[in-house]
């Protein structure tokens, strides 16, 4: 049996904590193409899941979609 990761969310204050960022920040970067998009939830937030955030960090360290 393989045991599935569990999809975390994150709240755009979150992520921006993780990067040491302002909220706003993330915002731009993400409507710059500059950063994951997220998903929009039903109320309106965005928030970005584990791998999103994880796969982002890769690529800002060079490590790539390996």
């Amino acid at each position: 049996m393989t045991q599935s990761k569990i999809k975390r969310w994150h709240s755009k204050r979150a992520v921006a904590a993780h990067y040491d960022v302002h909220p706003r920040t993330i915002e731009r970067r993400a409507k710059g193409g500059k950063f994951p998009r997220g998903t929009q939830m039903p109320n309106g937030r965005w928030y970005w899941t584990d791998a999103e955030i994880e796969a982002h960090d890769r690529d800002l360290v060079g490590g790539g979609a390996a």
